[in-house]
């Protein structure tokens, strides 16, 4: 971790320098609170990447998505409103778990739409962030699995669905 911090961080003053040489006048505009809030938001950006990724796994965007499929973008946004497809929402992207599709044969898995049918029925419908990261904790009826492999891993599809009906009925209680 210690290189990859000290890698992090150099990148971040290497860019930073060369930011402030062309716009370094921008920042006499700014008093010190505000400054430290751009600096407090930097930061997260510069980790969100690898926070989406710890929270849903890895990942497609919609263009990749609809590629994969073979499908158009208006196609993917209609599975994702039908509940056959996990999208999950970023700042102007849709992300979409890979685990949810089967590679070998070019398609989603239909296990998806019965887990995501589990979770829009709850009393508060879960969100898709929520919904892909339930996805990657281990789950005790699924052996300490987490459901990301259960499903990856093409194994029976009641089990998984009925880990979701266990994690909703406790998660409503």
């Amino acid at each position: 971790m210690a290189d990859a911090e000290a890698a992090l961080s150099e990148g971040f003053h290497e860019h930073l320098g060369r930011m402030l040489a062309r716009h370094g006048q921008l920042l006499d505009k700014v008093d010190r609170r505000e400054a430290r809030e751009l600096g407090r938001r930097a930061a997260e950006a510069a980790l969100a990447p690898l926070l989406w990724a710890e929270a849903v796994g890895d990942r497609w965007d919609t263009t990749e998505t609809a590629e994969f499929l073979g499908v158009t973008r208006q196609a993917l946004h209609d599975r994702v409103k039908r509940g056959t497809l996990l999208g999950v929402p970023g700042r102007g992207v849709t992300w979409f778990p890979i685990w949810q599709f089967d590679v070998a044969s070019r398609r989603a898995r239909p296990v998806m739409a019965a887990l995501l049918q589990v979770f829009r029925g709850m009393d508060r419908p879960l969100e898709p962030v929520e919904i892909a990261s339930w996805a990657q904790v281990p789950q005790p009826d699924l052996d300490d699995v987490a459901p990301a492999d259960w499903v990856a891993e093409g194994r029976p599809d009641e089990a998984v669905v009925a880990s979701a009906r266990h994690s909703a009925a406790r998660l409503a209680a």
